[in-house]
């Protein structure tokens, strides 16, 4: 594993909640190549496998301009708001000039908690070895939120993504390194 040194992002302050580090960074709008796909209504998934399957086939379409080619990201949609929920299977790029088969977002500037998802951090907030990255989002944990809470942030609801960031290079060599992110503002 190792730490992202992000090419874009500008660290605004580090803390600690329940044992775990947390970062905020300052991050500009930023545009996300790859394919999307959201639920027919607000209460269903989108279909997330096919959306995976169609991201995986266009592997070895050439995305321009990619800003951090080892990593990509699962970016969810519209979680706990009143919209058909989305997921993303996607890379950041410094262009939108991309092949037509590829979907673009972008996301909006802003801050951003982040929190590395290694073993220790999963000790610290979970009590067990390992949590997948989804599991600092999920609704029972309320993980990032109350990390934010705590340290005079909240969830940022005008900007309703949540981005799961992972080096896929590491990806044969588990196990990878990855980052849960969530918009914030200052309280």
């Amino acid at each position: 594993m190792r730490k992202l040194n992000h090419p874009i992002e500008k660290l605004v302050e580090t803390f600690f909640y329940k044992g775990a580090e947390f970062e905020v960074v300052e991050r500009p709008r930023v545009l996300w190549v790859g394919c999307v796909d959201y639920a027919s209504n607000d209460t269903d998934e989108s279909n997330i496998g096919a959306t995976l399957e169609r991201y995986q086939k266009l592997i070895e379409v050439t995305k321009n301009e990619l800003m951090n080619p080892d990593w990509s990201a699962a970016l969810s949609f519209n979680y706990g708001a009143d919209k058909p929920n989305g997921m993303m299977f996607a890379q950041e790029t410094y262009s939108d000039n991309q092949d037509e088969r590829y979907d673009i977002y972008t996301q909006p500037d802003g801050l951003w908690l982040k929190i590395l998802c290694n073993d220790k951090n999963a000790a610290a907030l979970f009590g067990k070895q390992k949590a997948e990255v989804s599991e600092y989002f999920s609704d029972d944990r309320k993980i990032l939120r109350a990390a934010a809470e705590a340290n005079h942030y909240q969830q940022n609801l005008d900007i309703c993504v949540e981005v799961g960031y992972h080096c896929h290079a590491e990806y044969s060599a588990p196990p990878h390194t990855a980052y849960a992110y969530m918009p914030v503002i200052k309280k």
